[in-house]
């Protein structure tokens, strides 16, 4: 190789990936070892040179060769394209970049074009070297070994983290709010006591009828720090674009996050995103059917009950009145029996008296369409509270008999029943999704034409989403049974906290009420939560309290 270099500026560059790192903390150092390696090699090497004016130094500690978008890399070659390096000289190929294509194009077009000289010091490659520009095949035939040893490692640590994934390990960067990494497993979930509080402050909030954005302000003005300040409190280094404040706040958005992700009933949900291939870095959203989902895979913060319940509350118009810190008792519950739209409460003054009443919204813009069906909020208060009274009644009565016959008996052989039923379910989806293939096969064979084609998989695809559906309302059914809403109690002792209620609040109406349907004879009709399951508990005592008056007779 020739080492004589006629007044030249010589850019030696350095560059080690994140996964490559041997930063030492003991010592304090802040660069790899790696680096330091390759700075002693390069500097030793223009140390041999002859007639250079200037040494250069451009380093990317931390970042990988598959694309060239490094800072010091960027920066180097705004100097070179600026005049003021005449050579390059790194270590070996693999630290100029991975991308043969990339690398090639560079050593072949680009830094001729502008006169400079590349050396890559291990490799013995010199492009001033007459007999290195003859033996360019040998170039090609490395950079592609450097490009296949980065296919090789991007296919190895995807393949790892799919197989963390569906073990149930935690593999992201930032951990959700209200939990930490476990000290003797770092990916494994725990809880972080002060933060979860907090999780199950927001949500108890949301059922007492306050919006995302009432949650906020509510957070925010009893001095609550907000999840990246907390994080930052706490030795986090998290940054975000979307801050606008010094310190960052409680926002709607966030309070949305927390209320809609099942990671607080113990449900790991991952490997949503993607990148094409480990050149193409930009990210992509994966389908549902390829997201990796773990139930129990870390100690749940809510009930999963708590969580159905919340989560039928976001798909209600729940918008609180103005001036108020919540919504009204009845906010999405209540509705015209007739045309079915949402009754609206109306609030009037007259002389130092006010009247709440509830009129029919679809009479409001069409009066002609359907009649006002105008009621009382104090009428649908007192039917409502007495039915609820009732249904608690019968709740306690009931749970008195079961525990006479077996205690949990039913509650085992109902969970049962559901999971019988959601493997069926799935199954069927399955079976689907096989004649789905089987018609694309007959449809690329020529056996079907594309119109018979889209009309079979669009019956199918709703046929799987109708399987989706029971397994979803089958999986509520099995929360409500398993959990209370408040805490892990069985499916009656839940209930024993309404048994002297004396007044109806929020709580207690979403909790029992599924909705409330006002006749235009001013009639109400109350329909209830968990009817299915109180059928069935009463079919349960009917089957086993006669086989227990058979066992006495006997």
């Amino acid at each position: 190789m020739r080492k004589h270099i006629d007044q030249f500026c010589v850019a030696i560059y350095l560059r080690l990936s994140k996964d490559d790192g041997d930063i030492s903390v003991s010592t304090g150092k802040s660069e790899s070892n790696s680096i330091s390696s390759q700075r002693m090699i390069l500097q030793n090497f223009c140390s041999t040179l002859t007639g250079v004016t200037n040494v250069v130094e451009y380093c990317d500690d931390g970042y990988t060769g598959t694309n060239f978008n490094r800072p010091g890399f960027q920066q180097m070659m705004q100097d070179v394209n600026a005049g003021k390096i005449q050579c390059i000289v790194v270590k070996d190929l693999s630290r100029f970049g991975r991308d043969y294509i990339e690398v090639g194009r560079y050593l072949q077009k680009i830094l001729p074009s502008l006169q400079v000289r590349f050396v890559a010091v291990n490799d013995n490659f010199d492009s001033g070297n007459e007999q290195c520009q003859n033996d360019f095949l040998s170039l090609v035939v490395r950079n592609m070994m450097n490009d296949a040893y980065c296919r090789d490692i991007s296919i190895k640590v995807r393949s790892n983290l799919e197989a963390k994934r569906r073990s149930g390990e935690y593999v992201g960067n930032h951990l959700p709010y209200g939990y930490i990494r476990s000290k003797t497993d770092r990916h494994q979930l725990v809880l972080d006591p002060k933060a979860a509080k907090v999780v199950q402050s927001i949500f108890q909030m949301k059922v007492d009828g306050m919006s995302a954005e009432q949650i906020a302000l509510h957070l925010n003005q009893n001095g609550v720090p907000s999840p990246l300040e907390y994080k930052r409190a706490n030795g986090s280094k998290q940054q975000t674009s979307f801050q606008r404040k010094a310190q960052a706040q409680w926002s709607a958005v966030a309070i949305y996050r927390i209320l809609k992700n099942p990671v607080y009933i113990g449900t790991l949900i991952q490997g949503k995103r993607t990148t094409p291939n480990y050149k193409v870095k930009k990210t992509i959203v994966k389908s549902e059917n390829e997201w990796v989902c773990i139930q129990n895979a870390h100690e749940a913060i809510i009930s999963p009950a708590l969580f159905d319940l919340v989560q039928n509350l976001l798909l209600e118009d729940t918008r609180s009145p103005s001036g108020e810190s919540a919504v009204h008792l009845f906010s999405g519950k209540i509705y015209c029996a007739d045309c079915e739209h949402p009754m609206i409460r109306r609030v009037y003054n007259y002389e130092q008296k006010t009247y709440v009443y509830f009129i029919c919204g679809n009479n409001k813009q069409h009066s002609k369409v359907c009649s006002s069906h105008r009621i009382t909020e104090a009428a649908v208060i007192e039917v409502v509270f007495e039915v609820i009274r009732s249904q608690i009644a019968l709740i306690m009565e009931i749970s008195e008999i079961v525990d006479a016959i077996d205690g949990l008996t039913w509650e085992n052989q109902e969970l049962e029943k559901i999971a019988g039923a959601i493997a069926y379910q799935e199954g069927q989806a399955s079976h689907y999704q096989r004649l789905k293939i089987d018609a694309y096969e007959d449809y690329r064979s020529g056996l079907l034409s594309q119109t018979d084609f889209q009309t079979i998989t669009a019956d199918f695809d709703k046929r799987i989403a109708e399987c989706k559906r029971l397994i979803e309302g089958f999986t509520s059914d099995r929360n409500k049974i398993t959990s209370g809403t408040s805490e892990q109690l069985s499916w009656f002792q839940q209930w024993k906290q309404y048994q002297n209620i004396t007044q109806l609040d929020r709580r207690t109406v979403v909790n029992f009420v599924d909705r409330i349907l006002i006749h235009d004879d001013k009639s109400v009709e109350v329909k209830l939560l968990y009817t299915n399951q109180l059928a069935e508990i009463q079919r349960f005592i009917a089957e086993n309290g006669a086989k227990i008056v058979q066992k006495e007779a006997g």
